[in-house]
């Protein structure tokens, strides 16, 4: 990992992923009163969030950026890197699916987006020394919680969600409706499910689709 421990010199360098300005702004200034801590920089969509982690020891990414819960995207793909920075994710989100993939993909720490700031602070020092920041029900979460769809699954799910057809969701995403088809009955067999309407309820209450603004 490229984050700091306490026994290498200089500031822990802090990048912040958020598509909410005020939490930005609110997060830098709580960042730059720490004499042990900088600011790399900022971003507001996935893409810039990528760029700007190599720079980083940590990473403060929030769940939900562009309405989409592209923060688990973030995850995935820095972590195919050789050195990636710790990641403490932010989230409105309490589903404990979303806790799960956050914390599979291989994030440090996860913290409700309404924590205060001397705690994330303390959380960025924590993680940037190694450690983790995860609550008991964040870990029963990882335990018990259904594993979160596949980005194409999801896109699969919203579309289905929607009302559209086999034959439409194939139209939409460039797939053959065999496919659609082939999505649809594993989503169903892994999830102990028999219908869309279960499928959309599921896909609801765990947050893989409609998420809250506020995530």
């Amino acid at each position: 990992m490229t984050h700091q421990d306490a026994t290498m010199p200089g500031p822990v360098r802090v990048g912040i992923v958020d598509d909410h300005p005020a939490i930005v702004a609110a997060m830098r200034a709580a960042v730059d009163a720490e004499p042990d801590l900088r600011i790399a920089g900022t971003a507001g969509s996935l893409a810039d969030g990528i760029a700007l982690a190599p720079a980083t020891d940590v990473l403060v990414c929030d769940v939900q950026l562009d309405g989409r819960a592209e923060g688990l995207q973030l995850l995935e793909a820095i972590h195919r890197d050789a050195a990636p920075p710790a990641v403490l994710m932010l989230s409105g989100f309490d589903q404990p699916s979303v806790i799960r993939a956050a914390i599979d993909r291989g994030a440090a720490g996860y913290l409700d987006k309404g924590t205060e700031m001397p705690v994330i602070v303390a959380a960025i020092r924590a993680i940037a020394a190694g450690g983790t920041v995860f609550s008991a029900a964040h870990l029963r979460a990882h335990v018990a919680a259904p594993r979160r769809p596949s980005a194409r699954e999801v896109q699969v799910i919203e579309l289905v969600v929607a009302g559209s057809t086999n034959a439409e969701v194939g139209a939409r995403l460039g797939l053959s409706e065999k496919t659609v088809e082939s999505h649809l009955r594993r989503l169903f067999e892994r999830y102990g499910i028999q219908s869309r309407t279960e499928l959309a309820v599921l896909a609801l209450d765990e947050g893989w689709i409609g998420p809250r603004r506020g995530g």
